[in-house]
């Protein structure tokens, strides 16, 4: 399930709206061996975007950078994907916009 989110491309952003979802997603990640460098499974953390790249490796996107990267003027950022809906086969799994910015404009 992770490799085909992959699809042809290096890098992708995952998503991650909750610690619930994130577990749920490290179990994807690691039965597909995926990893976060050396680290065993049990001291992976948590976080809200994931980069997951074609090599199997898997590393946490600071918060800045995902929200920033939703900037029109911003170019060349990975496809982002929202976990939660990927995982229950929702087509409309691309993330348009930061689920963090409506937080900021409050």
């Amino acid at each position: 399930m992770i490799k085909e989110m992959l699809g042809n491309e290096e890098k992708v952003w995952v998503y991650l709206s909750s610690d619930e979802i994130c577990k749920k997603f490290f179990d994807a990640a690691a039965s597909e061996s995926f990893r976060f460098g050396d680290l065993p499974r049990d001291k992976w953390q948590t976080g809200y975007v994931i980069a997951v790249h074609s090599d199997r490796n898997m590393g946490h996107v600071p918060l800045f950078l995902w929200v920033r990267s939703f900037d029109p003027e911003v170019k060349g950022s990975p496809i982002k994907i929202d976990y939660s809906k990927y995982a229950i086969g929702d087509k409309s799994f691309l993330c348009e916009q930061s689920n963090f910015m409506a937080e900021y404009q409050k």
